[in-house]
């Protein structure tokens, strides 16, 4: 029988080969069948274009995350590593080949088998079976997090190839704190890093629609470390279809009572000094100086097994004699001469002096900011998620109380002297009424705000207003609203034998806006592409709310009574609305931000200096977001502002 003949019965597979996916070929039917089934294929796909409805928005929202995963953790991350910025300052060519084979070995913390060269991580997971999860252990800069994101990877492509794979979603455990279980603190993460709306959030993680890579077990804090791991093994037990890898330093790991209750773990193996060797040798005589030094120094040595140290030795050690790089002391004071010199040349380097932020305050601030990131275990940095609770000091927290309480009294002053303006408008003076009504409401706005007694002025927290939205569901609920308010001022005008055309356009306008504030919905974007961006997203909502509601009540107002009547309603109605709508938010960050900046603790151009960062290889961009190459570093560089405080007190 000719193969043409043929009719085998197969399904569509994804084969992976060293990390890539590729799709294998479906035949069904007979030869006619197959030219039919191509033919209508691409019929089908000719009629999709003319097709609103061709993609679901089930599937847009999928296609939509899966785009941001990888734009953030595989583009922004894995494939910026300092290992790939290593060879690119050195002028060596990006080998894509060669993206996936990492040198290091792999070990089964089980039976302690070396896996063979060229196993990829989808291979190791996918061994498992149903229900998937992995403990990914290592020491320090030995590759765990890179797997884990090669890992993502592979994920990403198969989740593109067959919709019934859950989506692949990456998170850092540092953020997770006792207060929450793992299905609450994950779903709170789905809005906050990817924007996954609050209602939504739990049942993307209930219902196995994620498959989870949680990053930095180690860096949960040490008394919180064996809650956490409880609290995953308890989400294991209820979502236990819910397939997960975890990552954590071997020996943080080690030290726990309580262990994972996982069916697979590998270990990342160091680096032998084979490789290294041949690693050092693609340089040639610009890394004699670090080699003649591993020959004498086994501390060293054994730092550069791990592939981070062995990147920054290339960076920092390049060109150097064996004499500038000899550090006598423990293996703590290797590593901080090494961060140190990695540090100072990155500086040196000809595309880094050009700029506004002098070297000393860039150490300065990148060093304040890794200690509140560890403090706050803020990772990635968000400069829209920095919150009042960063302050420092007690006289700090009292600044921005006063000015944050002065601001919100000077506004809530206006809307009341306007307000007063309005009931006297109706009667006789205007302006009078006007001048007294403003000035006795900033009065007690401003005496609130001294008080610092208000709601406003404590320490809560900052929500921006990232997007606006309209419910017509509780529309149709507010103007049911709308139309009670105006029957019953209506009937209030029949009683006091008043204008009853006043008091019915009275009750339509506070019902309408009972149903614009019951209406408009805050939602979060999607994602972000640039720092800041949701301020920027903020400032414009509250604009437009100004601009919008401040028109459309000063007509209303001018039906009531006139011209000044509808000017003073408009105002007061634009501004209410501007505060509630972003504005308050946009007070609150700039208040925060001016005094960090008073207090030399960051730069008002915080965009800009944070891009510099990442320029000089100290921070990696994540979308809209900031993190360090390396926790390593991110604690480095925390432990030198500790030392400037320390100085600063023995200067005292």
């Amino acid at each position: 029988m000719s193969s043409d003949k043929q009719s085998p019965k197969s399904s569509k597979k994804n084969i992976s080969i060293g990390g890539d996916v590729v799709d294998s070929v479906v035949i069904s039917g007979d030869h006619n069948v197959v030219n039919k089934t191509v033919n209508q294929t691409i019929i089908q796909k000719f009629f999709n274009i003319f097709k609103s409805d061709s993609e679901t928005l089930e599937q847009r929202n999928r296609r939509i995350l899966l785009g941001h995963i990888e734009n953030a953790w595989i583009k922004g991350v894995l494939d910026a590593s300092l290992h790939g910025a290593a060879l690119l300052d050195l002028g060596i060519k990006h080998d894509p080949e060669a993206v996936t084979k990492y040198p290091w070995a792999i070990k089964k913390d089980s039976t302690d088998e070396t896996l063979p060269v060229g196993t990829s991580m989808l291979e190791i997971f996918d061994s498992i079976g149903m229900g998937r999860s992995l403990l990914i252990l290592g020491a320090p800069g030995s590759g765990k997090t890179t797997m884990l994101l090669e890992l993502a990877r592979q994920l990403i492509a198969c989740a593109r190839e067959d919709v019934t794979q859950p989506i692949p979603m990456v998170f850092n455990l540092a953020s997770w704190t006792e207060k929450l279980t793992l299905a609450d603190w994950l779903a709170q993460e789905l809005n906050n890093l990817y924007s996954v709306p609050r209602k939504t959030a739990p049942d993307w993680v209930k219902g196995d629609k994620l498959l989870l890579l949680l990053d930095g077990l180690d860096e949960v804090r040490q008394e919180s470390r064996a809650k956490c791991v409880e609290a995953i093994n308890e989400f294991r037990k209820q979502n236990g279809l819910t397939s997960l890898a975890v990552c954590s330093r071997s020996q943080d790991y080690a030290d726990l009572n309580t262990k994972l209750s996982l069916e697979g773990a590998i270990e990342v193996q160091p680096l032998t000094q084979e490789q290294i060797h041949k690693f050092f040798n693609r340089f040639g005589d610009e890394m004699a100086g670090i080699k003649q030094v591993l020959k004498k120094d086994s501390a060293l040595r054994e730092m550069a097994e791990t592939p981070l140290f062995l990147s920054i030795m290339i960076l920092a050690y390049r060109d150097k004699r064996d004499v500038e790089i000899l550090v006598s002391g423990d293996e703590r004071a290797r590593r901080k001469h090494l961060f140190d010199t990695y540090i100072v040349r990155m500086f040196e380097r000809s595309h880094s002096k050009n700029t506004i932020f002098k070297k000393q305050n860039v150490l300065r601030w990148l060093s304040w900011l890794a200690r509140r990131m560890v403090a706050h275990n803020q990772v990635p940095y968000l400069l829209e998620r920095m919150q009042p609770s960063w302050l420092e000091s007690v006289k700090q927290e009292r600044v921005y109380r006063l000015r944050v309480g002065l601001s919100n009294g000077l506004i809530v002053g206006l809307i009341a002297g306007l307000f007063f303006g309005l009931l006297d408008v109706l009667v006789d003076e205007p302006l009078v009424a006007l001048r007294v009504g403003l000035f006795l409401g900033s009065f007690f706005g401003l005496l609130a705000g001294l008080s610092g007694g208000g709601a406003m002025s404590e320490l809560s927290e900052i929500k921006t207003a990232d997007r606006l939205g309209w419910s017509w569901e509780r529309a149709r609920y507010g103007l049911l609203s709308a139309m009670l308010f105006g029957l019953l001022f209506w009937l209030i005008g029949e009683l006091l034998a008043g204008p009853m055309i006043i008091w019915l356009f009275a009750g339509l306008t506070i019902g309408q806006t009972v149903w614009l504030v019951v209406s408009i919905d805050i939602r979060e974007i999607k994602q972000t592409s640039t720092g800041g961006q949701r301020l920027i997203f903020s400032l414009r909502n509250a604009i437009l709310l100004l601009l919008s509601t401040g028109m459309l009540y000063t007509l209303s107002g001018m039906l009531i009574s006139g011209l000044p009547f509808g000017l003073l309603l408009g105002l007061m109605a634009g501004l209410s609305f501007w505060s509630l709508y972003g504005g308050l938010a946009i007070i609150q960050h700039y208040t925060l931000r001016s005094i960090l900046v008073r207090n030399n603790l960051l730069p008002w151009r915080l965009v800009p200096f944070l891009d510099h960062c990442v320029d000089l290889i100290f921070l990696r961009r994540i979308g809209g977001g900031y993190i360090f190459i390396h926790r390593l570093l991110m604690e480095h560089f925390a432990e030198m502002y500790a030392e400037t405080l320390t100085s600063k007190g023995n200067q005292k």
